[in-house]
C-alpha cells in the first residue's frame, strides 16, 4: 500500500519530496521512501537522497527509514555498508515487502547492514515498529 492511500497519511504531519527515482515522505524521526517501477538504486541516487535529507534536517540528525517497496526495483545490497563509514543518518530501518521475492531481497539486505533492519509485512507494522525504538523515545 502506497503512504499516501494509508490511514498515516491523514493522521500524521509530513513533507514530501519527489526525486527523479521516487518520493519520499518526513516525520520528525524517520522518512519512508517508495523508489518508482524499474529504477536501479545505487551509490548516485543514495547520495542525492543523504544530501536531500541533510539539506532537510540538518548534518546532525538521526533517522530511521521504512523502505516502502510497492513497485519492483533493484537495489544494490552493497549501500548498506556506507552507513558504517558514514556519521551516520541512519540508526534502523524496516523494509516493507508485498512479494517473496522483494522480502528474499530484504534477508540479503538485513546480512548487509550494520543498523538493525526489520522485515516487515506491512506499512503499519513498519511505522509502529520505529515509533517504538528506544533511541525516539
Amino acid at each position: 500500500m502506497r503512504f499516501e492511500d494509508s490511514s498515516f497519511s491523514k493522521s500524521l504531519s509530513y513533507d514530501k519530496v519527489i526525486l527523479d527515482f521516487g518520493s519520499y515522505y518526513l516525520f520528525d524521526d524517520f522518512f519512508i521512501m517508495e523508489v518508482n517501477e524499474g529504477i536501479h538504486f545505487n551509490w548516485d541516487k543514495l547520495n542525492i537522497l543523504l544530501d536531500s535529507l541533510r539539506t532537510y534536517y540538518g548534518n546532525h540528525k538521526t533517522l530511521a527509514y521504512i523502505a516502502n517497496r510497492v513497485n519492483s526495483y533493484s537495489i544494490d545490497p552493497v549501500l548498506w555498508s556506507y552507513f558504517d563509514k558514514d556519521d551516520s543518518i541512519l540508526i534502523a530501518a524496516s523494509i516493507v515487502s508485498y512479494r517473496d521475492s522483494t522480502y528474499i531481497n530484504a534477508n540479503i539486505e538485513k546480512q548487509m547492514a550494520s543498523i538493525p533492519i526489520k522485515r516487515a509485512l506491512s506499512l503499519e507494522e513498519a511505522i509502529n515498529w520505529v515509533l517504538q525504538l528506544k533511541e525516539f523515545n
